[in-house]
Order: structure tokens, then C-alpha cells, then sequence
């Protein structure tokens, strides 16, 4: 089901199926988030959850058993039930269901809220442990942005200014294997500015592991057009379009967890930046987009 926000000349559109918010325009009917266009990629802005990427030999331990999980987990593909609608926010919310426990034995509410603001919007979530054990997962966002923006601009006129320089480099996994060491790169070590090409991506994301920034604008050289994106709280980002397509967006994808590791364990309460809550226990985390 899709529901239209409106917030001043700004319109957004969230769909229910996978609680995305899948169109953002401005007041000048400029539209900034990707369509999904299965020439290049049918996805639009997922929501990663209980796990980022793949598992390592496919499958994890929870609660002493062995379980698989599809990439990028299963909220992506779950319809979101309706929590509450405002006129410039909804808030959707995905309980556990036989279908989920049996690749996931754990109850848990997931609320994803979408929140048109002043030249953007917000995107919050709220993890509620629901059992009476430990809950363990990972979370993130995988937000599609057209890019480039306007018809008559190039990919290649983008850059990405991060508000600080980093102090570490990133992986270039090639694939769904397991990221090896060999894969770290130094690109981006010292440097506040990733120039945008298709070449970049080639093989794969660009995964920057313990992220010092958590601003960055994605903006046009020439005409300095484009977003301002900030997600605190989340210790990795990734980027990623689909390099040899040549495809018409960037994904910014704001992670708490990494896709498999060579040496991670079997269990999934050792998986990296995973979440542990209590028993009632709450997390909740954001990100947001502003128009530059």
C-alpha cells in the first residue's frame, strides 16, 4: 500500500512493502530519490534487518541452533503493517511471524518512521526486544539516490564531501564472499573528497569500516546541487551503484553491522557491531536527508 506525505511543497510517497519511502520531490517537482528500474536495479531503499550482507558459509547460530538468512535480512521483502499516518510522517512496524522465526527465533517490533521536514526528511527506527532472552541483530539503510539528480547532468560531475577527513580506508568486496583483509584499501585515508566514477565501482561497494564522519554531501561540482546526508550512530557506510550498468544512482548506506567477515564466528552474537538488547530493551537510530 502506498501512502503520500506532504510537508509545505514538498511530497513524499512510503510504500508498505518494506517500509521504504520510495519518492521524495521538492517544490520543484524535482524527484531525488532512485525509481527502481529493473534496467539497472529494481530496488529503491531497503531496510537491512536482522543482518548486513551475506553470513559467512550461509548460514548463523541463534539460541544454539543453525539458521539461514537471505541478504540484507527479511524486512526488504516484508510488508510493514501501519502504525500511525501524520500529515508529513508514517510510521510502519514489522513484528515477528511464524515465517520470520523460523530463520529468525526471536520476537521483536521493528518501527521505521518517515518524516518530511524543512527541504528533506528523517528516517527513524525503533527496535523493541520483544523476547525473554538476549536480542542480537544488525540494522542499516541502503538509501537510493538518483545520481545524477537532473536529466542533463553526468555521474562524473558528482563528488561526495565527507564533514571531516577520514583516517581509514575501505573495502572493495568483490561479490557476496567473505571481505578479507587483501580487499582494505587506502583510498579515501587522510581525504575529505571521493570524486564520483562508474570505475569505483566496478567490482563491488565501497565499504568504509569505523567511519570517523557522519555528514557528507553529495553534491554537484559545477552547479553545487544535490543532498546533505547524516546518519550518527551507525559505525560503517557504504556506497554503492552499479558500476559496469553505468546505472543513474548512488546508494548511501549507513550500516551497524558488516557483511561476512573471513573470521567471523558461527554465532551471531559476535558478528561485527551487532546489537545486543535486553529483554523490553529499546535501540533506536536515524538518518536523514536535506536538499542542498
Amino acid at each position: 500500500m502506498l501512502i503520500e506525505l506532504k510537508f509545505h511543497n514538498a511530497r513524499a510517497v512510503a510504500d508498505t512493502m518494506g517500509g521504504e519511502l520510495i519518492s521524495y520531490m521538492d517544490g520543484s517537482k524535482t524527484e531525488y530519490l532512485w525509481s527502481g528500474d529493473e534496467a539497472f536495479w529494481a530496488g529503491r531503499s531497503p531496510h537491512l534487518f536482522p543482518v548486513i550482507g551475506t553470513l559467512k558459509g550461509g548460514r548463523v547460530r541463534i539460541k544454539g541452533d543453525y539458521y539461514s538468512l537471505s541478504k540484507h535480512g527479511f524486512a526488504r521483502n516484508s510488508d510493514f503493517e501501519v502504525y500511525e499516518i501524520k500529515e508529513n510522517s508514517v510510521t510502519f512496524v514489522l513484528h515477528d511471524c511464524t515465517a520470520s522465526r523460523k530463520v529468525y527465533p526471536c520476537r521483536f517490533s521493528l518501527y521505521i518512521t518517515h518524516t518530511l521536514e524543512e527541504k528533506g526528511f528523517t528516517t527513524g527506527y525503533k527496535i523493541i526486544n520483544e523476547d525473554d532472552t538476549n536480542l542480537y541483530f544488525n540494522i542499516g539503510g541502503h538509501v537510493g539516490v538518483k545520481c545524477p539528480i537532473m536529466d542533463d547532468e553526468n555521474f562524473s560531475e558528482y563528488e561526495i564531501i565527507f564533514d571531516r577527513p577520514l583516517t581509514t580506508g575501505a573495502y572493495f568486496p568483490p561479490n557476496d564472499a567473505p571481505i578479507v583483509t587483501e580487499w582494505f584499501s587506502g583510498l579515501l585515508d587522510g581525504e575529505d573528497t571521493l570524486s564520483l566514477s562508474y570505475s569505483l565501482f566496478e567490482k563491488g561497494p565501497l565499504v568504509i569500516d569505523k567511519i570517523d564522519s557522519h555528514s557528507l554531501k553529495l553534491r554537484n561540482k559545477q552547479n553545487g546541487g544535490g543532498i546533505h546526508f547524516q546518519y550518527e550512530g551507525f559505525p560503517v557506510l557504504a556506497l554503492w551503484t552499479f558500476g559496469m550498468k553505468k546505472a543513474p544512482y548512488l546508494c548511501l548506506e549507513p550500516w551497524h553491522g558488516l557483511p561476512a567477515m573471513e573470521q567471523d564466528g558461527i554465532d551471531f552474537a559476535e558478528k561485527p557491531y551487532v546489537i545486543s538488547l535486553q529483554p523490553d530493551g529499546i535501540k533506536c537510530l536515524h538518518y536523514s536527508v536535506r536538499i542542498l
